[in-house]
Order: C-alpha cells, then structure tokens, then sequence
C-alpha cells in the first residue's frame, strides 16, 4: 500500500509526463478510458494512484522505467506549469516511440473522417461537438490518438450517425472523400489539353451543374 509521499509523487509525475508529452488534460485523457476531470482529480493527487494504475499512464505516455528514474531525479528537467506546452519543447522530441510523433492513419480513422465530412462540419466543430479539446478530432483523423471502441462510438453518435453505418464504411474499398482525393491528384497531373477535354464530361455528370 502506497504511502501519501508516494501517492504525491505518482501525481507530479503523471502531470510532468503529460507535459514532456506536450499534452493538454483533454488530449491526453483520448489515450485512456476516463475524462479529462478524472485526469485533473488525478493530477491534484485527490485520488489514490496505485502502482498498477501508475504503469498505465507509464506505458500510454511512452516512459521507461529508467526515464521514471531521471524524471524524478530531476536529470530530465520537466515543468509542472501548464503553460510550458507552449513555450518549451520537449526534451524527448526525437524518441522513437513517441506516440503523438507518429501517425498511424487507421481505416477507423478514415471512416470517422468521412462521417464529418458527411455532417459537413470541420475539425474544430466536431471536436467541439464531441466535447473534446480544440484540435483532438484533427489528431483523431491524423492518427495521433489510439482509437477505442468507446471513442468511435462516442464520435459517431456525436455526429448523429449509428455505428451499422459505421462498419458499413469500414467495408468499403474507398470511401467517398478518399475518391474526390485520387481524383484530385490525377487531375493535377494532367496537361492543359486534356484539362479541357475532360471539364464538359465532369460538368455534364455534375447534378448541382447550373451552367
């Protein structure tokens, strides 16, 4: 059983991983199963942290237990002033295994991008819809945030969508904004003859054409 020193050092340095990660409460709390309250209950110390619990946040923020060791010896310099995610940067900016230096675009998170684009509202507007932080849907759709079923389905329902429609996306071969995006790039490609040979065909086929 964790004494109360204990308990307060779990707290400080769930915080001062949080913001070696350049993390705010709500970016950080997409990367486990509770809110952005709990996270702050957390890092408060107004909650027991059991070393269990203290493993989790370890792993989800990329540490290793020699990293822990600096962290709390002060060899690696962390700041527990939130404002430090802006001014400073992280001294960990070329680890390998930093979670938000990595995208790993999923189909899910293609899938949730098209759901968006269907409800026909931007990244910040979703986000806010959802009740998250300004820029997690864009971090969501970038492949920045590890998806759970929890999250998808919240997002989903957010933008009114059910999850059948959902896992019928995730059965396509293309998903319509993909289309528009190939179509796009091929279209860029293309000289300025054939640019005029294919406009009338485009426009003819176009239902909103008012020419």
């Amino acid at each position: 059983m964790e004494t109360n020193n204990q308990l307060s050092d779990y707290s400080v340095l769930i915080k001062k991983m949080r913001l070696l990660r350049k993390l705010n409460r709500q970016q950080a709390a997409l990367l486990f199963d509770f809110s952005f309250k709990n996270l702050e209950r957390l890092e408060n110390g107004r909650g027991r942290i059991s070393v269990e619990k203290f493993r989790v946040f370890q792993n989800q923020y990329g540490f290793s237990d020699n990293e822990i060791a600096e962290l709390r010896s002060g060899k690696i310099k962390a700041s527990t002033d939130a404002n430090s995610i802006r001014i400073k940067k992280s001294t960990s900016k070329n680890r390998p295994n930093r979670r938000f230096c990595q995208r790993q675009i999923s189909r899910e998170c293609k899938v949730l991008k098209e759901l968006r684009l269907q409800k026909e509202i931007d990244q910040y507007q979703a986000s806010d819809l959802c009740g998250y932080g300004r820029n997690t849907i864009g971090f969501i759709e970038n492949g920045r945030v590890t998806l759970t079923d929890k999250k998808i389905k919240h997002i989903a329902e957010s933008y009114g969508q059910s999850m059948e429609l959902f896992y019928q996306l995730l059965k396509l071969p293309l998903l319509h904004h993909e289309m528009i995006e190939q179509c796009q790039e091929l279209i860029k490609r293309m000289d300025e003859n054939r640019l005029r040979i294919l406009m009338p065909m485009i426009q003819s086929m176009c239902p909103f054409n008012s020419t």
